[in-house]
Order: structure tokens, then C-alpha cells, then sequence
């Protein structure tokens, strides 16, 4: 990694070796800066030049024109110009030794490309309120700081680069162009926070920041950025990025009509995502917000966001982890739901193997799990057993196994829905469809526990029926020992009801059939029979489903 900082290091004379320094990298290891004063520089120096060099020297004051932004843009007074190779030679030492407060300039215009290239620095760059005629490069350059604010630049290329205690590239205004990106910066190394803020970064054939590896030990700030790219792969790219910090794109706007506006798979995040009041337009297929695989170590906030999707998912957070609460309200999603049970369910997302902290709400109010519910049910591409194990989870850990028990009778619901062939055939899901009925999927015993009640009143009332329905001179139910007289003997109402009892639950007897039954030589015993047998059956299944139930023997957990 040392050799990618820093030029090959040269034997130095004895006066050479006066102007050398020794900075330390993010990365801990500390790197000898060689005395480039020997190298060719530029001997036609300006006078805002000159002054630059002295300010810098003695740790004054910027140095500049005085102009705004907006007049230096349509400035073309050589006084007002400040070369961009001067800057590198500074940086290199070839102008003496610097105070550590830098080189700063201010409103100025900075001609040239200015190339920081493999530049090990001792001094920071402040870079503010100018406009860069060119691209700004800083591949794998080594820099105490860097701030690059309220100005106008080309592309801004910092492959690799390291700052050990900040960046500061807010209020910018970027118009890159290229498919590598405006702003790179992989596999960089931030030592401090990265400032993004408010800058406005714009692509018409590439990415807007490319910056997949990068590494921030600080916070990272896209609040009120605007980005707009062109890539399938994302106007913002953050793969395997690590922020130790927290990511904070507040009330950023981000556009990208071919794919992802925000792609961050595998991002590692230790304090916390805020996308509240963001307002977001994607394209393609793998969603508007793409966090795909990523750990974030805080909260997960999208509130009084806007997310759009002219195609596909507007939010992507399979197999994502976060260990703190997601305030993820459900009018993100869906701007029906708190006056409609039904929604259009034009937007999407994929919650897939999604693991969150536990569900609460607060003044701040994170998502209920009714909204979730809603979101998994109504707002995904396809039934996934993983959100509704993960939300349930998350309730029973919080000590409502009631709020547990819809969502899984929910999850068995959407089973049968959007996924009946996982079930089998015709006949299996029409058990299944009443196995929901009666028993709640094994989730409502107390249901199957009334339906059995309900079943054996039912088996008394046919007996106490069948009691009460003639048949020449006899009745359906009677005295066992006058089924051979001329005329039968009635059977008292309670013994009729034992009768239905007796039949419908063989294995718990009476031995009321020894004194009252069936006459089989009525013309409607075998009717009332074979509905007896009916719901003897109907009592045996409801007996097992009950059974089955209380021991959790068939609550289906996939």
C-alpha cells in the first residue's frame, strides 16, 4: 500500500533533507515525504501567486480575488487566475516549507487541471468560493485535509486517495461527465467525516459518486445534496463501503431514470442511515434505494421520504441487518393505507431475510407492526415466508405473542394467496383454506375448542330431534324394548340428548343405547344415522385439530 501513496523515495543531500517531512496516513503507518525542490517549477509567477506562496508560508489569511463564484465564472482577467500546477509544487514542497495551516484559496479561478496525483503532502488544501477551469485529480495522493467547498469544478477523481483528519467537498457544484463517474472515490480512506452537504453533483453518462471500498472513520453528509446519473449500477455507489460514523443523506435529491438512484450492497454502517425527507426517482429492476446485504449498526430512518420506481422495487433491503429500530412509516409506501384497508399496491419493495431490532413506538415513531404487516402482504413481489417470521419474532421478543399469532395466521393467509401450489394439490388446499376457518392454522385453539362445542350441541340436538319425529306409531329415537310393539314408547328429552352425545363420541359411552337409540325400522333412521355419522366425523377432526393445536404439533412456521 505504501508504494500506491507515495513517489519512490530519492537519497537526499544534506540540504535536501532539511525541507523533508513525515506525515501519518488514516491507516497508522507513517510516511517520509521526499524534498521534490529539485524538480523543474513554474519561474513566470503571478502576483496573486506570489501571494499565495507567502500566505501560505506564514499561515495567513486566503488569498484571492474577492470575487463570488458567479462572477468568476464569466471572468477572464488573468489577475483573478491562479495556475493549478503552482498548487501541486506547493504541496510537494518545491515552495518551501509550509505552515500547517495550510494553503488556502478563495475566490480565485484555478486554471489548468489540478493534478494531485501521488501527491504526499504535509500541508491541507482549502480550495473555496473558486471556479476550477478543469478536472481535479487525487489518485492515491496522502493529505493532512482537503476542502473543496462552494465551487465550481470539472470531474473530481480521488481514486485511493488518503486524508487523515477530513473532507470537505460541500456547496459544490460538479458537472462531470464520463461513465467511470463525477466524483470517484474507491477504495479511499477518510480519517475523519466526508461532506458531501448540499453539493450538486450532475452526469449526464455515468454516475454521479462512484466510491465502492471507500472507507470513513467519520460521518458521512449528503444533506440537501442534489446527485442525478446515468447508470444501471446507481447514481450513487457505495458497494462494501464502511462508515464508522453515521451516513446521513437528509433531504438529498437523487435522480437516475436507467437503474438504482442509491446503490449500497454490502455497506457497513456503525451509527445509523437517515434517508428522511429524501426524494428519490429510480429505474430498472433493483430498486430506487438498493441496500442489499448491508449491516447498519444504528437506526434505519426513511420519514417523510418520497420514493419512486418507474419501473421496479423502490426499496431493496434483502438479507439486510439493522440492530436498531427502522422508522419506515408505511406512507412511504403506500399513501392509502391509513384511510383505505386496500391500496393500489403500485410500489414495492423486497424485505426478504430483512432483520431488524425490536418494533416501538415512540414520539418519533418508528413503523408499527400493522404497517408492516400491510407492507409485507400488499407491497412485496411475492409471498417470502422470512418478513413474517422476522416481524413476528420481533413482537413475541417484545412480549406480544397475541400481535405474533395474526402475523403468522397472516403469513398462512398470503400462503394460500399468492403461493397456493406450494400447498399441493386441489384437495390439500382446500384443507388448508379450512384449517384457517376452524382452527386459525393451529393459532386459534380457542376457535377449534368452539367449533367442537358447537359440533357436539349439534350431535345432541339431532338426537333430541330424532326424539320428536314419528313414524306410524313409533319415533326415530325410542325405548329400545318397544321397537317390536305396535306402538313405541317415547325416550325423555335428556336421554334423547345423550343419545346424539353417545353417538357422536363412541369412546366416551353413556350406556344410554341400552335404554334409549335409533328405531331401524323407522323410514328415517338411516337419515338421522348417516347424519350422526356425519358429525361424528366433523367431531373427531376438530377433536384432533384441538388437540393438535394446544401441543403446537401443526402451526406451520415456513
Amino acid at each position: 500500500m505504501k508504494a500506491l501513496l507515495v513517489q519512490p523515495r530519492r537519497r537526499l543531500t544534506s540540504a535536501q533533507r532539511d525541507g523533508a517531512c513525515s506525515i501519518r496516513t488514516p491507516l497508522g503507518d507513517s510516511l517520509d515525504v521526499t524534498d521534490y525542490s529539485l524538480l523543474p517549477m513554474l519561474d513566470d509567477l503571478a502576483r496573486l501567486e506570489r501571494e499565495l506562496i507567502d500566505a501560505a508560508r506564514a499561515g495567513d489569511t486566503p488569498v484571492g480575488s474577492g470575487l463570488t463564484v458567479e462572477e468568476l465564472a464569466d471572468d477572464n482577467d488573468p489577475a483573478h487566475e491562479i495556475r493549478a500546477r503552482l498548487l501541486r509544487e506547493m504541496l510537494l514542497g518545491q515552495r518551501g516549507t509550509l505552515d500547517p495551516k495550510g494553503i488556502k484559496v478563495q475566490g480565485a479561478r484555478i486554471t489548468g487541471t489540478l493534478d494531485l496525483d501521488n501527491v504526499a503532502a504535509c500541508s491541507g488544501l482549502s480550495v473555496t468560493s473558486c471556479v476550477v477551469t478543469s478536472a481535479i485529480t487525487a489518485r492515491y495522493a496522502s493529505l493532512p485535509w482537503l476542502r473543496l467547498a462552494h465551487c465550481r469544478v470539472g470531474n473530481v477523481h480521488a481514486d485511493g486517495i488518503r486524508v487523515i483528519s477530513g473532507m470537505w467537498l460541500d456547496s459544490l457544484r460538479v458537472t462531470g461527465i464520463g461513465g467511470t463517474g463525477a466524483i470517484r472515490l474507491p477504495g479511499s480512506h477518510i480519517g475523519g467525516m466526508l461532506d458531501l452537504s448540499r453539493t450538486e453533483i450532475i452526469n449526464e453518462t455515468g454516475p454521479a459518486l462512484f466510491a465502492p471500498g471507500l472507507r470513513v472513520d467519520g460521518n458521512i453528509w449528503l444533506r440537501d445534496a442534489q446527485l442525478g446519473g446515468v447508470s444501471e449500477r446507481g447514481a450513487i455507489q457505495l458497494f462494501r463501503a464502511q462508515v464508522d460514523g453515521a451516513l446521513i443523506v437528509r433531504g438529498a435529491e437523487i435522480m437516475n431514470l436507467v437503474g438504482p438512484a442509491m446503490s449500497a450492497d454490502q455497506l457497513r454502517v456503525e451509527a445509523g442511515l437517515n434517508l428522511d425527507k429524501v426524494h428519490v426517482i429510480g429505474g430498472g429492476m433493483h430498486g430506487a434505494i438498493r441496500l442489499i446485504g448491508a449491516q447498519i449498526g444504528g437506526m434505519l430512518s426513511v420519514l417523510e421520504s418520497e420514493l419512486t420506481n418507474v419501473e421496479g422495487l423502490v426499496l431493496d433491503v434483502e438479507n439486510t441487518r439493522v440492530d436498531s429500530k427502522v422508522f419506515l412509516p408505511i406512507t412511504v409506501i403506500c399513501s392509502e393505507f391509513l384511510t383505505n384497508n386496500s391500496c393500489d399496491r403500485s410500489k414495492r419493495v423486497d424485505i426478504n431475510g430483512f432483520r431488524f431490532g425490536a418494533l416501538e413506538v415512540m414520539p418519533y415513531r418508528a413503523m408499527p407492526w400493522q404497517e408492516w404487516l400491510h407492507l409485507i402482504r400488499c407491497h412485496t413481489e411475492a409471498y417470502r415466508p422470512g418478513p413474517y417470521q422476522q416481524l413476528a419474532a420481533a413482537e413475541r421478543a417484545a412480549g406480544h405473542d397475541g400481535n405474533a399469532r395474526r402475523i403468522l395466521i397472516a403469513q398462512q393467509r398470503d400462503l394460500y394467496d399468492r403461493a397456493p401450489k406450494a400447498l399441493g394439490n386441489w384437495l390439500t388446499r382446500r384443507f388448508h383454506w379450512l384449517w384457517g376457518v376452524l382452527a386459525g392454522y393451529g393459532y386459534l385453539t380457542r376457535r377449534t375448542a368452539a367449533a367442537l362445542l358447537i359440533t357436539l350441541a349439534v350431535a345432541g340436538g339431532l338426537g333430541l330431534w330424532a326424539g320428536h319425529v314419528t313414524d306410524g306409531g313409533h319415533h326415530i329415537a325410542e325405548r329400545t324394548g318397544t321397537f317390536t310393539d305396535p306402538t313405541g314408547r317415547p325416550c325423555t328429552s335428556v336421554e334423547l340428548i345423550g343419545l346424539g352425545l353417545d353417538r357422536g363420541l363412541p369412546l366416551a359411552a353413556t350406556g344410554v343405547r341400552n335404554r334409549c337409540d335409533l328405531n331401524p325400522d323407522t323410514n328415517l333412521a338411516a337419515k338421522f344415522t348417516v347424519a350422526i355419522w356425519l358429525t361424528q366425523a366433523v367431531i373427531w377432526g376438530l377433536a384432533t385439530l384441538a388437540l393438535a393445536g394446544y401441543t403446537g404439533l401443526v402451526r406451520r412456521t415456513t
